[in-house]
């Protein structure tokens, strides 16, 4: 029977609650509901190194691989090799063995590459804290590159930008986060807009940025109110951010889940303040997409590949990491008619484009356009 693999080298979460985490949950029911629609079986093939053994060997035993479609996988944070919990390599050839397979059947093979923080000494953290594992570590993350690069003939990453520092040569696109679909927004009319920001405060630039635009914009009375949606312990180690609580415009909140939908049906505009450097010019926010799913058009700062979706789709309006100038982007996306224009936009394409089911037809649509002959010359 004809049928698709869905591969990834670790244990998917149960009750996935972070962005990595969620990603193969939502990507995999999407591959199901794309086998039920055009009946084609979707194996999925995961679990810490003995299961992924067992389910190969079943896979290998029950399936016949010249009638793989393609497989899809995705990597995890940690090399392939150390996914198992205690990160101890109990099957260095197995996976590799797996594709070597698929490669010898001329099966096209997609991967998506989840990130590059490995190479950015100020933000890796080695396993156990133990800063001499550093290198170690990085040289692994490269001979796993180099593993998929004998496999992999198209790679997906968040964003364009990112192969900046994974310098893939063969081909590659972007496969951002998709988004689910939202229905019963009630918005009512009220007398004073608001916007809402949601996540963490760690970047202090950012977040500092649009607090002061904001205390900008209501410097002579309320005119915009700020839900500010944070964690409260990262609120209560931050003093100067505890410095805005009592500001009039804003509502410090400590919620997550579906405790955000009433925040975002009472919400008029979206923000992303993110610091603009190296790192976040190629990241693709999460948080992104969630906006967009609940229709709210989005102020952020000019970080690359968020600034290149949001302006190539007309889904918000990009800022200077500066106080005014993100004051002014704030005020112009609440205009009457910049606003309508790009609610309009994001109601007619962010859904349709940005899907989990968009992200599948995609990966379906490149790696069946492959032809058996140049997977063989890959």
């Amino acid at each position: 029977m004809k049928h698709i693999i869905v591969y990834f080298p670790y244990e998917l979460q149960k009750n996935p609650k972070s962005g990595s985490g969620v990603r193969p949950k939502k990507l995999t029911e999407a591959f199901r509901r794309y086998g039920e629609k055009h009946q084609v079986e979707v194996v999925v093939i995961s679990g810490q190194s003995r299961e992924r053994k067992q389910k190969i060997n079943e896979y290998l035993h029950q399936y016949s691989i010249n009638e793989a479609l393609f497989c899809y996988m995705e990597n995890s944070t940690m090399p392939f090799w150390l996914t198992d919990h205690d990160h101890v390599p109990r099957a260095i050839g197995m996976d590799a063995g797996f594709w070597k397979k698929l490669k010898a059947a001329h099966v096209p093979i997609g991967c998506f590459y989840r990130d590059v923080y490995w190479q950015f000494n100020d933000m890796y953290v080695p396993p156990f804290g133990k800063q001499f594992l550093t290198p170690v570590m990085q040289s692994i993350y490269r001979k796993e590159l180099k593993a998929y690069h004998k496999s992999v003939d198209i790679l997906y990453l968040p964003s364009l930008e990112m192969n900046r520092f994974v310098k893939w040569t063969k081909e590659y696109d972007e496969l951002p986060p998709g988004m689910e679909k939202v229905d019963h927004l009630n918005r009512s009319d009220k007398s004073i807009s608001s916007a809402v920001y949601v996540g963490g405060i760690t970047d202090q630039l950012g977040i500092l940025t649009m607090l002061k635009a904001f205390d900008g914009i209501n410097a002579d009375g309320v005119k915009v109110e700020l839900n500010f949606i944070c964690r409260e312990g990262e609120f209560k180690k931050d003093a100067e951010i505890q410095g805005y609580q009592d500001k009039p415009w804003i509502n410090i909140l400590h919620l997550s889940g579906d405790e955000l939908k009433e925040v975002y049906e009472k919400s008029d505009i979206a923000l992303i303040p993110r610091e603009k450097n190296t790192y976040h010019d190629f990241a693709m926010p999460v948080k992104l997409f969630e906006y967009l799913a609940h229709q709210l058009p989005i102020v952020a700062t000019n970080c690359d590949a968020q600034a290149r979706l949001l302006e190539d789709n007309n889904f918000g309006i990009v800022s200077k990491v500066d106080k005014d100038d993100f004051k002014d982007a704030v005020l112009r996306a609440l205009q009457p008619e910049v606003h309508a224009v790009m609610i309009s936009s994001i109601r007619q394409h962010a859904f349709e484009k940005n899907s989990w089911d968009a992200r599948v037809e995609k990966v379906v649509n490149d790696l069946t356009s492959l032809n058996r002959q140049e997977v063989k010359q890959s």
